[in-house]
């Protein structure tokens, strides 16, 4: 993962919070275990606390989890009204960081979802398509030494 290593994630997040004024970005990238695939929130910036660091999803759990499983982008309006209270758990980085909007999408290596690149906001009805748009916009095909690709125009899962 040469490419990785020159590339600064932190700089690129932090440009991108600036460009689409957004409360907190994150990449979650993977890590390959033993047995399976992990994502842990490697790069964030406009976080309210540090619990990010302690988060460890599997493929399909957690924002991250359910992007990188389906390999497609996930955008929320209003969290409060998708999201159950009780549910809340299974969406730690929504719950730590008291995200009310955001959206998600893939980051590939290949063929292969390598990252999720998430950007939030803690009101609600900030992430509207015109915004998700202009995000994946801002990003992009290339992020550092990834790609990130739409697989059908309409393939965003709206949750």
């Amino acid at each position: 993962m040469t490419g990785q290593q020159n590339f600064n994630f932190q700089l690129a997040i932090d440009q991108l919070k600036e460009t689409l004024d957004a409360d907190f970005i994150g990449l979650a990238l993977v890590d390959v275990s033993k047995y399976s695939y992990e994502l842990k929130w490697r790069y964030v910036a406009g976080n309210i606390s540090l619990r990010y660091r302690k988060i460890v999803l599997s493929s399909g759990k957690g924002v991250a989890g359910l992007v990188f499983k389906t390999g497609k982008p996930i955008r929320v309006e209003e969290a409060d009204e998708r999201i159950d209270n009780l549910d809340l758990y299974n969406y730690p980085i929504i719950a730590f960081e008291k995200l009310k909007s955001f959206g998600a999408i893939p980051l590939f290596k290949g063929d292969h979802v390598q990252g999720v690149l998430l950007v939030g906001y803690r009101e609600p009805k900030k992430m509207t398509v015109e915004k998700f748009e202009q995000y994946k916009l801002t990003v992009g095909t290339k992020f550092g030494p990834f790609h990130h690709k739409e697989r059908l125009k309409d393939d965003a899962i709206e949750q």
